[in-house]
C-alpha cells in the first residue's frame, strides 16, 4: 500500500498528517513506513528503508503489487537487481532499475501487476501509473493547493480535509452492472486512475496517457497448429515459474473446470516435490439440486485429477450457512467498494482462510482462463463472416451441431449479428424467453434513481448491453470483459488479500500469455465445432477424461436457495428497517426486494427463472449496496 501527500509549492506536510495518513496503508501487522521527503509525505507499508527508493534523476519512487518477470529483468540488469542483502525479492529497487536503464519504455519489458507514485525533487510533474490487465488501484485528489494520492482511498479521507461522499452516479451504474467508466471510483471528487495508464500531475492540469491497448497487439500466424500448442505450454511453464518464484506453499483455488485445473497441473509440474493445497468450493450437504442435470457439484472431476496427482491435498469448501453477509463488512474496510457479486464471496473467503491456516503462502487461480488460453471461440462466426472467411464461417455453422439446425445456426450467426439492435434483441427474445425489465427481475436500482440518473442511456452512450445480447467478435467480447469486467478488480482482490493476509496469483493473467491468445486465429479456438479446443489440445494426456470432455459450464454458489431460506425473515426485517432510511429507500427498490422474499416459495423447485434472478442477484446486490451506503455513512449497525 503506498500514498503521498504533498501542496504544489512543496510546502512541508508536517508531522501531524502522518499519523492518519499512513495508518490507512497499513499491510497485515506492518504499519505504513513515512518519510518526510522533496517536500512531500511519503507512505509505504512494505518499505522499511531508512529513507526513500530514489530513481536516478532523485524522484522518490513508491511501489505497491509485484513483479512478475524477475528472472528475466535480473538476466538483462544484473542477477543482483531487485534483491536485498538476505537475498529476498525486492520489487520496487528492481523496478526502479528498469526504469533507470529504459526509462518509460521499461513498461514495456516489466510484467506484473503494480501501481507506482514518482515524486521529483522540486516543482516538476508526479508521476502516477498502473499496469495493464490487472493492477492495485490508485486513487487521487487533487485541488489548486494540494495533491493527495493513495492506493487506498480511505488514507485521502483520514487527512480530514477531503469528505467522504458516495458518487451519485457510480452508484447508480453498478446498481446497473455498468463498471464502464474506469475513471470513476465510488467517492465523489475523488478519480482512479485506469489501468496502463501514465499520468502527469502538475497543479494546473492532469495529462493521462496509455500506454498498452489491447488493439495494439500484433497477429501472429504460425505454419502448423501443433506449433500454437508448443508456444503456449512454453508460455504457461513461464508464467507460472515466474508466479510461483519466492513461494514455498503454494495452495489453488481449485474447480472441476479446464482453467484451475490446468493451472494446478503447472503448478505441480514446476514443482513436483511440493505438495499443493487445493480449496474447492461444493454444495452445502444437505442440499439436493432441484435440476440433477446441472453441473453443481464439481468435486467428482476435482477427485479425478488428485487420482493421477499424489501432490494434491484436496480441501472441501463448504461454507455451510454462510451466505452473502458473510465478512461484508470487513470487506467494506479493506476495499472501500461494495463487491460486484457478493452472492459468491462466502466460499472465496473460506477457501482463503482455510489455505493461510494450513500454511499456504499463496493463493494460484485460473480466473481469466475463459478471456485467454481456453475461450471457447464462438464469437468469432460472425467476426469470420464479417472478414470474408467463409471457410471458416462455414465450417463452424456445419459441424456446430445437427445437420438439421445448421440453418438456425446461419440464422443466428451469419444473419442477426448484422442487423440492428432492435431486431437482435427481439429474435433472443424469442428464442430464449422474455427476461423483462433489469428492474423487474436482476437489477436492485429504484426506478426514480434509475430515471434521474438516466442509467439505461448512460449505459447504451458507452456500449454496455443491458440484454447482455451475444458479442459479435473476439476483440469485441475480451475489450468487454478486460474494460467492464476488471475495473472493479484492483480494489476487490487487493482487498480480500489484504484481508486475509494472502497474496493471489493467477498464470492465466500473465501478460506474455494472455497476448499470445488474444494475438492468434480464432480457428485455433473452435474448431468443426469443438469449442475450447486449443485449451483441450494443450491439456490432452495431462487431465482427466471427464474434465478434457466436459461441456457444462460450472454453477459457482448454486445452493444459493438453501443459504437465503434460513435468512429470509431476518432479511425482510432488515429491509422494514432500512425502509426509514432515505439515503437508501431512494436508491434501492427496497420493497420489490422485500415482497421477493416474502414470495419466496418453500421449496426450492417451486421458484420461477425470474424469481431467481430477483432473489439470487437483485437481493444480494441490493442489500450489499444498501449496507454499503450505511456503512459510508458512518453506520455501526450493518
Amino acid at each position: 500500500m503506498i500514498g503521498a501527500y504533498l501542496f504544489w509549492d512543496r510546502s512541508d506536510p508536517g508531522p501531524q498528517r502522518a499519523s492518519a495518513f499512513s495508518g490507512c496503508l497499513s499491510a497485515g501487522t506492518l504499519g505504513a513506513r513515512t518519510h518526510r521527503f522533496h517536500g512531500a509525505l511519503l507512505c509505504n507499508s512494505v518499505d522499511d528503508r531508512s529513507s526513500p527508493l530514489c530513481l536516478a534523476d532523485g524522484r522518490a519512487l513508491l511501489f505497491t503489487g509485484f513483479l512478475a518477470n524477475r528472472r528475466e529483468l535480473r538476466r538483462e540488469l544484473g542477477a543482483a537487481a531487485g534483491k536485498t542483502e538476505d537475498g529476498q525479492n525486492d520489487d520496487a529497487a528492481l523496478y526502479a532499475a528498469a526504469r533507470d536503464r529504459w526509462g518509460d519504455a521499461a513498461e514495456n519489458r516489466v510484467i506484473g501487476e503494480y501501481a507506482v507514485i514518482l515524486v521529483p525533487h522540486g516543482h516538476g510533474p508526479v508521476e502516477l501509473l498502473r499496469s495493464p490487465i490487472q493492477a492495485p488501484a490508485l486513487y487521487l485528489w487533487r485541488d489548486t493547493d494540494r495533491l493527495i494520492v493513495a492506493s487506498h482511498v480511505q488514507a485521502i479521507f483520514a487527512t480530514g480535509e477531503v469528505p467522504r461522499k458516495l458518487d451519485e452516479q457510480k452508484l447508480a451504474d453498478s446498481l446497473l452492472l455498468n463498471y464502464t467508466e474506469e475513471r470513476r471510483g465510488w467517492f465523489d471528487g475523488v478519480a482512479r486512475l485506469p489501468r496502463a495508464t501514465r499520468a502527469l500531475a502538475e497543479r494546473d492540469r492532469l495529462a493521462e496517457k496509455l500506454f498498452w491497448r489491447m488493439e495494439d497487439i500484433a497477429p501472429i500466424r504460425f505454419k502448423r497448429d501443433s506449433d500454437y500448442i508448443e508456444a503456449l505450454d512454453a508460455l504457461f511453464r513461464e508464467a507460472t515459474a515466474d508466479l510461483l518464484e519466492g513461494f514455498k506453499t503454494p495452495s489453488i483455488s481449485l474447480s472441476g473446470g479446464l482453467d484451475s485445473q490446468t493451472v494446478a497441473v503447472y503448478a505441480m509440474e514446476y514443482a513436483p516435490d511440493t505438495p499443493l493445497l487445493a480449496g474447492t468450493g461444493v454444495p452445502q450437504p444437505d442440499w439436493v439440486p432441484p435440476d440433477k442435470s446441472l453441473f453443481v457439484d464439481e468435486s467428482a472431476h476435482v477427485r479425478a485429477l488428485a487420482e493421477t496427482h499424489p501432490q494434491l491435498r484436496l480441501n472441501w469448501i463448504t461454507s455451510t450457512g454462510k451466505n452473502f453477509s458473510y465478512f461484508q463488512r470487513e470487506m467494506f474496510e479493506a476495499a472501500m467498494a461494495p463487491p460486484r457479486n457478493s452472492a459468491n464471496l462466502h466460499w472465496i473467503h473460506d477457501l482463503h482462510r482455510e489455505m493461510r491456516n494450513q500454511g499456504a503462502d499463496v493463493v494460484l487461480s485460473g480466473g481469466m482462463g475463459n478471456l485467454t488460453f481456453s475461450y471457447d471461440g464462438t464469437p468469432g462466426i460472425h467476426a469470420a463472416l464479417r472478414r470474408g472467411d467463409l471457410v471458416h464461417f462455414c465450417r463452424e455453422i456445419w459441424y456446430g451441431g445437427p445437420r438439421w439446425k445448421a440453418g438456425h445456426r446461419f440464422l443466428r450467426e451469419g444473419l442477426i449479428p448484422w442487423m440492428p439492435y432492435g431486431i437482435r434483441s427481439a429474435f433472443h427474445r424469442w428464442r430464449d424467453g422474455d427476461s423483462g425489465s433489469p428492474l423487474e427481475n436482476w437489477s436492485p436500482i429504484h426506478p426514480d434513481f434509475a430515471r434521474e440518473r438516466d442509467v439505461f442511456a448512460r449505459a447504451h452512450a458507452m456500449g454496455m448491453d443491458i440484454s447482455f445480447l451475444p458479442l459479435r467478435s473476439s476483440a469485441e467480447w475480451r475489450h468487454a470483459l478486460l474494460s467492464r469486467g476488471m475495473t472493479e478488480g484492483g480494489d476487490i482482490k487487493t482487498g480480500i488479500d489484504r484481508l486475509h493476509g494472502l497474496p493471489s496469483r493467477d498464470p492465466t493473467a500473465h501478460r506474455r500469455l494472455l497476448e499470445f491468445c488474444f494475438a492468434i486465429p480464432d480457428s485455433q479456438y473452435l474448431y468443426r465445432g469443438r469449442k475450447r479446443w486449443l485449451a483441450r489440445r494443450l491439456m490432452r494426456g495431462r487431465l482427466p477424461g471427464m474434465v478434457l470432455n466436459e461441456h457444462r459450464r460450472g454453477r459457482q454458489s448454486a445452493d444459493w436457495f438453501i443459504r437465503l431460506a434460513p435468512a429470509r425473515e431476518a432479511l425482510v426485517e432488515e429491509i422494514d428497517w432500512l425502509m426509514g432510511d432515505t439515503e437508501v429507500a431512494g436508491r434501492i427498490d427496497l420493497g420489490r426486494l422485500r415482497q421477493a422474499l416474502v414470495d419466496m416459495p418453500a421449496e426450492e423447485s417451486a421458484v420461477t427463472p425470474q424469481q431467481v434472478r430477483t432473489l439470487r442477484l437483485a437481493v444480494s446486490r441490493g442489500l450489499t449496496t444498501a449496507r454499503f451506503i450505511r456503512y459510508i455513512n458512518g453506520r455501526n449497525d450493518i
